[in-house]
């Protein structure tokens, strides 16, 4: 059972539980995705998501270490997006913005390509979208500003950051990562 209050904005969000992660990471394991190809396709490295998951049976309810963005991710693939909005996205022509991208953008972590400072251009920091602009984006997720921006300038977007970028504007990332799904994955 995972807890409503670690489904919310940053502002209002209380940690998860290692339980609560262990929770999630074990319904992606229960549907095909163990630790190696789990880290494979979504980037998190097991050494992390052990970390995360510390001790979870011996001691449920520590709290864990998992930062925000990444429990955004992980809540995202298991069929429960935008928690960082409380459900909402934001309003985008999504065939606009998928032609402002290489399909490589929209691929798992390990057939991924970061877009470029120019492809980024067309959508961050860009006046057609007032919600998705550097500032606004690092507010959303927790993230170091400056360290966002170089990211989009380098076209060295973390897949993490890029997913969630992605997810803001309604796009389905568990389709978009995860391709081979055993069931319907939900935590609801």
């Amino acid at each position: 059972m995972i807890r409503d209050n670690t489904l919310v904005p940053y502002e209002n969000w209380a940690k998860p539980l290692v339980s609560e992660v262990a929770a999630i990471i074990n319904l992606l394991k229960d549907n095909g995705y163990d630790a190696v190809q789990l880290a494979k396709v979504t980037g998190l490295q097991p050494k992390n998501i052990n970390v995360w998951t510390a001790r979870y049976k011996n001691e449920p309810d520590n709290l864990s270490s998992i930062p925000y963005p990444c429990w955004c991710f992980l809540c995202a693939l298991v069929g429960k997006p935008n928690i960082q909005s409380n459900g909402d996205v934001i309003e985008v022509n999504v065939r606009k913005v998928l032609s402002y991208f290489k399909p490589t953008a929209f691929r798992p972590n390990d057939k991924f390509l970061c877009p470029t400072q120019e492809q980024f251009s067309n959508l961050i920091d860009n006046e057609n979208y007032d919600s998705l602009t550097t500032e606004k984006l690092s507010t959303v997720f927790n993230w170091n500003a400056s360290n966002f921006a170089h990211g989009i300038k380098n076209g060295s977007l973390p897949f993490l950051n890029w997913s969630l970028i992605v997810m803001t504007m309604g796009i389905d990332i568990q389709k978009m990562i995860l391709k081979d799904l055993e069931g319907d994955v939900s935590i609801d």
